[in-house]
This record gives C-alpha cells, sequence and structure tokens, in this order.
C-alpha cells in the first residue's frame, strides 16, 4: 500500500462545493489537503506552511488562477501545481505548463482522473513510498512467483543461494525482511538483476 499520508496538498478554488469535494476525496486516499476558496489567502498561507502540492482553479475572482501559480511558483519552486478549470483551451493550457505546473485536469473531472493526476505528481516528486510490511510482502510475492515460472523447489533455491530454506520461506511470506545481500543472491539466481525484482515498488 502505497503511503501518502506525509503528503500535504493545497486546494484553492473559489467554488466551496468544489473545495469541500476534492478535500474529502483526497483525505480518503490518505493526502493531507488544505482547502481555501480565498486564493489571496491560500497564498499568505502558503508562505508560512510547505506545501508539496497545489491545486489551483484557474479562474477565480479575486486573483487569476495564472497569478496565483506565479506566486505559489515565487514561495517554492519545487511545488507540483496541478490546474483544474471548467474552461479548458489550448491557450491556458500552454500558458499555464509554461509557467512550470504538472498537469491540467479539465471539469468536471471523475475521481479516478483526480487520483491519478496526484499520483503522477507525487511520483514525479518521488514522495509516494510504500510501507515496510507492505514492501516485504510484494518482494515476496515476486520471488515466489518467478521461483514458481521456472518450476524451481525452495530446496533449489536454497542450494543456489546458499540461504536456508527457512530463510527463503520466510522472505516469499514477506515475514522478514531480506537483506540487499541476501535479495541480491536471490535475484542473481533467478536470472534476474535487482533492479528488474524491485521494479516498481
Amino acid at each position: 500500500m502505497a503511503v501518502r499520508h506525509h503528503i500535504k496538498v493545497l486546494v484553492i478554488d473559489d467554488d466551496p462545493s468544489v473545495c469541500k469535494t476534492v478535500g474529502m476525496l483526497l483525505e480518503d486516499h490518505g493526502y493531507r489537503p488544505k482547502t481555501f476558496t480565498d486564493a489571496q489567502k491560500a497564498c499568505e498561507h502558503a508562505g508560512d506552511e510547505s506545501y508539496q502540492i497545489a491545486m489551483v482553479d484557474i479562474r477565480m475572482p479575486q486573483l487569476d488562477g495564472v497569478e496565483v501559480i506565479e506566486r505559489l511558483k515565487a514561495i517554492d519552486d519545487r511545488m507540483c501545481i496541478i490546474v483544474m478549470t471548467a474552461y479548458p483551451n489550448l491557450e491556458t493550457a500552454t500558458e499555464t505548463m509554461r509557467r512550470g505546473t504538472c498537469d491540467y485536469i479539465p471539469k468536471p473531472f471523475k475521481q479516478e482522473e483526480l487520483i491519478e493526476a496526484l499520483d503522477r505528481a507525487c511520483q514525479k516528486l518521488g514522495l509516494i513510498y510504500t510501507d515496510e510490511t507492505e514492501l516485504n510482502r510484494l518482494i515476496g510475492q515476486r520471488i515466489r512467483a518467478e521461483r514458481l515460472r521456472q518450476n524451481l523447489t525452495l530446496r533449489q533455491l536454497s542450494d543456489r543461494t546458499d540461504l536456508t530454506t527457512s530463510q527463503l520461506s520466510q522472505v516469499e511470506l514477506g515475514k522478514n525482511a531480506a537483506s540487499v545481500w541476501a535479495l541480491a543472491r536471490i535475484s542473481n539466481s533467478l536470472g534476474l538483476r535487482l533492479a528488474t525484482l524491485l521494479d516498481g515498488l
């Protein structure tokens, strides 16, 4: 399970219903959102508290969305900004992307589209990671699947790796975290690069 509870998202939209819906959706997916219907107050708040991601409506009465983007980037140029707009057009998309935004979502959007955009932003920033228990389970699953694909028994893999069958069984079940040395021996014995075994985790 990907861990997102450390990721703070600033949501700026003059429509209270959008703020409420997006805020609840982000909380349900483990993010830490803070919503604002007032763009000026949002920018002031962003200067006091650090956010990794901002979701910004492009048309708002207090401040133009492009100006909001510029202010947020001036505060922290590493912040990943996702533009939300009910008036999508090529000119706006080009203008906002030129100013350093990382994604552009037309309204109305589906929940999965919003979460996918956030996950892309997090992956770009290297913010999403997998908790240790889940990571051990996923690695174990991959090792077991590859061993079975090659029709190897635990004993045969044990002979190749110099790890005991008990150790290998614990690794495959995700009950023990294997050392980098052990994972390297296992991946090599299965004819895989260690990077391939861990790819995407």
